[in-house]
């Protein structure tokens, strides 16, 4: 990421945006949203989003989004980004930067859902995903989509990555259940379905809009991680928000028109356990030993090495 583009120094910041895009005012002061793995997210005074990619796989994840996002959007039934502004590397943003006007509510907390028409959300989260899952595949890797051979391959080199320094992190039974998880999943012919379809690839509550006060979803952002894969893979993000949530939002997609085929909830759990090595990943791949750490303990919470708090979700009517 470039000297400027930090949190304490915004002021730089915006000068490099508006030198990037003349023709753009670039209101300030600008706001931090958030920061991420990937990016540092800021919004200008006038409600643009900038999204500063901080590595490599932002700056491949941003192009996909300024390709995909134009084709796709007008066939959703919720908002999600236009993005206006885009660049790739450049000198004074070596990883690119990707903007767009700010799409209305706030990030889905689970406490909110305490207080929420749990229904409502979960009917148009499944309608989203239909919609997104109905879009044409061959579109979507003609406009730069990975496809399921990239996806493996992805996986693949993060089993490489993450076993050596989980070796010497865990205990030998604990390893030795991570290990054997990694053999049976990339061994396993369920995870290789079809048919496939194009996927937001990390539809975790963060990234769904919501209007608390009505209770319902005003948009979805962050599709950094867009593939034409496994639709499982969208329902498994879901489960940060509960099983319930998960079932009603299947519900709706069945309602919508979605299929699933017979090994869905065996391929969902497999890849909410799959969630649990993104940090470790990244942890490792940056020399970041906190978020390490704090992978290792979400590790050892988790599902693969905690099964009893993390049973395979009941689906939906069986």
């Amino acid at each position: 990421m470039p000297q400027n583009a930090s949190i304490d120094n915004l002021a730089g910041l915006a000068a490099d945006l508006r030198a990037t895009f003349p023709g753009l005012r670039v209101a300030a002061p600008l706001r931090v949203l958030g920061a991420g793995f990937h990016s540092l997210v800021v919004e200008t005074g006038d409600g643009v989003v900038f999204r500063v990619a901080k590595n490599r796989e932002a700056t491949e994840g941003h192009a996909r989004e300024a390709a995909l996002l134009p084709a796709v959007r007008a066939r959703l039934p919720l908002v999600v980004p236009d993005p206006h502004w885009y660049t790739g590397p450049c000198a004074l943003f070596p990883f690119g930067v990707i903007g767009y006007r700010k799409l209305p509510g706030m990030p889905l907390d689970p406490s909110r859902l305490i207080r929420a028409d749990t229904s409502a959300l979960a009917a148009a989260l499944g309608a989203f995903l239909h919609a997104l899952h109905s879009f044409p595949a061959p579109e979507a890797l003609a406009l730069g989509v990975p496809g399921p051979d990239v996806q493996r391959g992805h996986l693949e080199q993060v089993r490489t990555t993450v076993l050596p320094p989980l070796r010497a992190a865990l205990s030998a039974g604990e390893y030795r259940s991570v290990e054997q998880w990694w053999d049976r999943m990339l061994a396993d012919p369920a995870m290789t379905p079809d048919p496939t379809a194009l996927c937001h690839g990390d539809l975790w509550y963060e990234n769904v809009l919501v209007d608390p006060m009505r209770s319902v979803v005003t948009g979805v952002v962050d599709f950094e991680d867009a593939n034409v894969g496994d639709p499982a893979q969208d329902f498994a993000a879901l489960r940060y928000l509960g099983d319930r949530f998960v079932a009603a939002t299947i519900d709706a997609y069945r309602v919508a028109g979605g299929s699933l085929t017979p090994t869905f909830a065996h391929r969902l759990q497999r890849y909410w356990e799959l969630r649990e090595f993104g940090g470790v990943h990244f942890a490792v791949t940056h020399a970041d030993e906190a978020e390490f750490a704090d992978s290792l303990r979400k590790l050892r919470a988790g599902a693969i090495l905690n099964p009893a708090a993390h049973a395979p979700l009941c689906m939906p009517g069986g």
